[in-house]
């Protein structure tokens, strides 16, 4: 006696259906939301009945065509991933002109973090001193030695 679970079975008008989708060129995700299942539902529909699944094209994922895109809501991370992508890893520093530091960041001029051209390439050192490093941890241990 065989054990486990009988296999679902589905009926001829929707393994026809799946298939002239399928056939179409939707993916499973858009046959399934059109027939009110999941995808996972018409992937084992496909499976069982023989229907051969295509080889995943090629899309476009980049900016707006990725359903992660932020656009300007993004992180921090996001944008410097973002310049990265566009203008590559800074080697020199704009403000002391080194090419010789094991560090370089982009560091955002004005605070409008969007806009990609508003970065310039610093040493870490000169970074610090854009960002006020130094004077924020000086001032961080005036108030400790002030409230003790």
């Amino acid at each position: 006696m065989p054990r486990g679970a009988k296999p679902k079975t589905y009926s001829d008008a929707t393994v026809s259906a799946v298939a002239s989708m399928y056939g179409g060129g939707m993916t499973q995700a858009e046959i399934g939301k059109q027939l009110g299942v999941s995808q996972k539902v018409i992937f084992n529909v496909m499976r069982r009945h023989g229907i051969k699944a295509r080889v995943a094209a090629k899309r476009n994922q980049w900016r707006e065509n990725n359903d992660s895109w932020k656009g300007d809501a993004a992180g921090k991370q996001a944008f410097h991933r973002r310049l990265y992508a566009l203008h590559g890893k800074p080697s020199c520093c704009l403000v002391c002109g080194t090419t010789s530091a094991k560090h370089y960041d982009y560091a955002n001029i004005s605070g409008r973090y969007e806009d990609l051209d508003d970065y310039v390439p610093l040493c870490r050192s000169c970074h610090a001193k854009y960002d006020g490093f130094v004077e924020n941890i000086t001032a961080n241990r005036r108030d400790a030695e002030c409230a003790s």
